[in-house]
């Protein structure tokens, strides 16, 4: 196949049932819905994990990250990215061009996803004092979080950088490259906090914005919260406006490449939750549907996917990535995606195995089973009424996600037995 420049786009925190092209009721991602239209939109595409951090890892080497190695420390990330190499690694072997834009710390060159870029610009550590202060945060300080999430704010960095303040960059870059070349644009404008310009809110309103907001931040860290189902709808109309302006991202990005004809290839990095099972965002591992269940669009048709309903980890995405860019890979498609992360508070490994479907969940504690949970998602009530553990579905499944576990545990092993050599 002819090479082309490729621009992937991922959007932080967006659920695939906040899409339009996915039925949902409001039209928030009318740009997002026209690719979709064009090209390809999965409409069963799955996160490796549901934060940033170990989601990207996987989504760049095309292998899910060890759920046990936590977010907070950054080498288990750079550690995984060298081990099985990057999607902008690869591309660039073939004589790409690679830039990133990036304003995401959880994605950033602090955790080595610079690894295969020629521009790598992600807006963090404009000082050595700040970068002190990141790391500070990343240790749970709550005062040092604090520090840095007000001067984030003042300066408009990392949460509160929206993609109007870092289009003409991107623009300036693309036409400043020899072709062909690969972009990466992070958004996080649908990521919390949602603060959307004046003329781009639909569903709320400038004081609805920053008061919802202000109860989001309550709520990232209370269990079995008490809320009102109008409190409920005003958090979730933040959310979609927010990401109705980060939907039109993509029409800018069509307007100033339009030149260097691009495939685009648009994801949300995990989902993000409102109040399902009394979780709100994303900052509690989850691996329900709200927060593992994101939209995957692809501008072009994909050589080998004939099903865009089946199963599709984003771990895909270097396979999509690499037939567009002269390369033999080719997405391998299943009937199940696996999904994992790590619950720190209780210290389990949470796995689990996605089908068209069915859906099964299972938490794993000092070496045993402390949880499992299988749910037919063909039933309305979703992942509200789990199946009993005799059920044919829990049965087949089971052995998948046990799989999954082990693996995981040889790799840990394998990386504890190293590390005691050297």
């Amino acid at each position: 196949m002819t090479e082309r420049n490729v621009v992937i786009v991922t959007y932080d925190s967006l659920r695939a049932d906040h899409c339009g092209y996915m039925g949902y009721e409001r039209d928030t991602t009318p740009n997002l819905d026209e690719l979709a239209e064009e090209g390809v939109g999965f409409t069963n595409a799955i996160s490796p994990a549901s934060r940033t951090n170990p989601s990207m890892a996987g989504v760049f080497t095309g292998e899910p990250m060890v759920a046990r190695d936590r977010v907070a420390d950054p080498d288990h990330a750079r550690r995984h990215l060298a081990r099985y190499g990057t999607l902008a690694e690869e591309v660039s072997g073939r004589g790409y061009t690679t830039g990133a834009f990036n304003p995401n710390a959880y994605a950033s060159r602090h955790y080595g996803f610079d690894r295969g870029f020629d521009h790598f610009e992600d807006f963090l550590f404009s000082s050595d004092q700040y970068q002190q202060v990141f790391q500070k945060h990343l240790s749970d300080s709550t005062l040092y979080t604090l520090v840095r999430n007000f001067r984030n704010y003042l300066r408009r960095e990392e949460a509160f950088k929206t993609w109007d303040r870092y289009i003409d960059e991107i623009e300036a870059w693309c036409k400043d490259q020899s072709e062909p070349f690969l972009l990466w644009v992070f958004s996080l404008d649908t990521h919390f906090p949602h603060l959307t310009p004046r003329q781009h809110r639909e569903w709320s309103s400038l004081f609805e914005q920053y008061y919802y907001n202000w109860r989001c931040n309550q709520l990232i860290d209370e269990m079995d919260p008490d809320l009102s189902e109008k409190e409920v709808r005003k958090i979730v109309d933040i959310y979609d406006d927010s990401v109705r302006f980060g939907d039109v991202l993509l029409y800018e990005l069509q307007e100033r490449l339009a030149e260097f004809d691009p495939v685009y290839v648009v994801f949300g990095d995990h989902g993000e939750a409102f109040g399902e099972r009394d979780i709100y965002g994303h900052f509690y591992p989850s691996l329900y549907e709200e927060n593992i269940h994101v939209p995957l669009v692809v501008s072009e048709a994909v050589d080998g996917i004939d099903d865009h309903t089946k199963p599709l980890s984003l771990t895909q995405v270097p396979s999509i990535v690499s037939q567009f860019t002269g390369g033999d890979d080719r997405p391998e498609v299943g009937n199940w995606a696996v999904a994992s992360d790590y619950d720190g508070r209780t210290d389990r490994n949470l796995i689990a195995v996605r089908t068209e479907e069915a859906k099964q969940i299972v938490s794993w504690q000092d070496g045993q089973v402390a949880r499992e949970e299988t749910y037919d998602l063909r039933e309305a009530t979703l992942e509200e009424s789990p199946l009993p553990i005799d059920s044919s579905i829990h049965e087949t499944l089971r052995p998948l996600t046990q799989r999954r576990y082990n693996h995981e545990e040889e790799l840990l092993s394998i990386t504890s037995s190293v590390a005691d050599v050297a």
